[in-house]
C-alpha cells in the first residue's frame, strides 16, 4: 500500500490502532519517495466549528451536530476529487482516518453519482479495517487510560477515554444485531468486544469499497506518540469559505427533520 495505492483509508472505532497504522504507513511511503497527504476527521472538523456555524448548529453533550457531520462528509468527497486533479501522479499518496460511526465521513463509503465515485470505489483505493484481538483491545484500553493521565502529545488529550471506547463498542454491537451480524443479546448485559463481529460491521459499512481486514494480534512496545510523524506531510482541511459553502448547501437542501432522519440512518448502504 505504501508503494502502490493511490489512497488508503483506515476505518474503525477509536482505540483499534488507526493512528498507529496511519503513522507507520506515512513513514513507509515517505521512505519510498512519495509525498504524503492526510485526511482526518479530527483535523478537518474544526474548520466547520466557527462561532457562526456553531450558533446555528451547536454541539450537544459533547457530540458534533448532525449538520456539521454531514457537512464534513460532503466537503471531503469534493476535497478528494480536487486533490486527485491537483496531484494526479502516483508520487502522491492520500492517507485517511475515517471513524464512519455516527455519520463521521460515512459519505466516503456511499455510492454517489459524482466525479470521485470511481476513484473511491476503484482498485487504486483501499479501505483498511484494523481489528485488534480481544487481548490487544484490553491492552489498548489500559494504555489509553495511561495516556489520558499523562499525554505525550497534544492530540492525546482529545482521545476517547476507556469508558467511551466501551460505550462505542456497545453501540456497535447493537448495530450488529440490527444487521443480523451478531446474535440477539438476550440477557441485556454489556457484551464483550468480539473482533469477528467488529470486523463484520465495518465490512458491511464498506461493502461498496475495496477493503482489507488487518488483524492486530501483537502488542508492540510504545515509543513516543502515534501522532508524531517524522516526515513531511500535507493535511487536507476545509477553508473557511468551503465550510460556509457546505453548510449553506445543507441548510438549503435539508429541513432539520430530514437531516436528523438521514444522519440517524447513517449505516444504511
Amino acid at each position: 500500500m505504501a508503494a502502490h495505492q493511490r489512497m488508503v483509508f483506515f476505518a474503525g472505532l477509536p482505540g483499534v490502532g488507526k493512528s498507529l497504522f496511519l503513522q507507520q504507513l506515512a513513514l513507509m511511503a515517505h521512505e519510498a519517495g512519495r509525498t504524503v497527504h492526510l485526511l482526518q476527521w479530527d483535523v478537518t472538523r474544526p474548520s466547520f466549528e466557527t462561532p457562526d456555524i456553531l450558533a446555528r448548529y451547536p454541539e450537544v453533550d459533547g457530540v458534533t451536530h448532525a449538520a456539521i457531520r454531514k457537512g464534513v462528509g460532503l466537503w471531503a468527497r469534493g476535497a478528494i476529487q480536487r486533490w486527485h486533479e491537483r496531484h494526479g501522479d502516483l508520487a502522491h499518496l492520500l492517507i485517511g482516518e475515517v471513524p464512519l460511526v455516527g455519520n463521521r465521513l460515512i459519505e466516503l463509503t456511499q455510492r454517489t453519482d459524482d466525479a470521485v465515485e470511481a476513484l473511491l470505489a476503484g482498485a487504486q483505493t483501499r479501505f483498511a479495517i484494523p481489528t485488534p484481538s480481544r487481548a490487544v483491545r484490553q491492552v489498548i484500553e489500559a494504555a489509553r487510560e495511561a495516556s489520558m493521565s499523562n499525554p505525550q502529545h497534544e492530540k492525546e488529550r482529545a482521545d476517547a477515554p476507556p469508558h467511551v471506547l466501551r460505550a462505542m463498542w456497545d453501540d456497535l454491537y447493537q448495530l450488529a444485531q440490527q444487521l443480523h451480524i451478531a446474535p440477539p443479546n438476550a440477557n441485556g448485559e454489556n457484551v464483550a468486544y468480539d473482533p469477528a463481529i467488529y470486523a463484520g460491521v465495518y465490512q458491511h459499512l464498506l461493502q461498496h469499497r475495496q477493503t482489507i481486514v488487518l488483524p492486530v494480534d501483537n502488542v508492540l512496545p510504545k515509543v513516543g506518540s502515534v501522532y508524531d510523524i517524522d516526515a513531511p506531510i500535507q493535511e487536507l482541511h476545509a477553508t473557511a469559505a468551503e465550510a460556509i459553502q457546505c453548510m449553506q448547501h445543507i441548510q438549503n437542501t435539508f429541513t432539520d427533520e430530514q437531516l436528523a432522519a438521514q444522519v440517524k440512518q447513517w449505516y444504511n448502504a
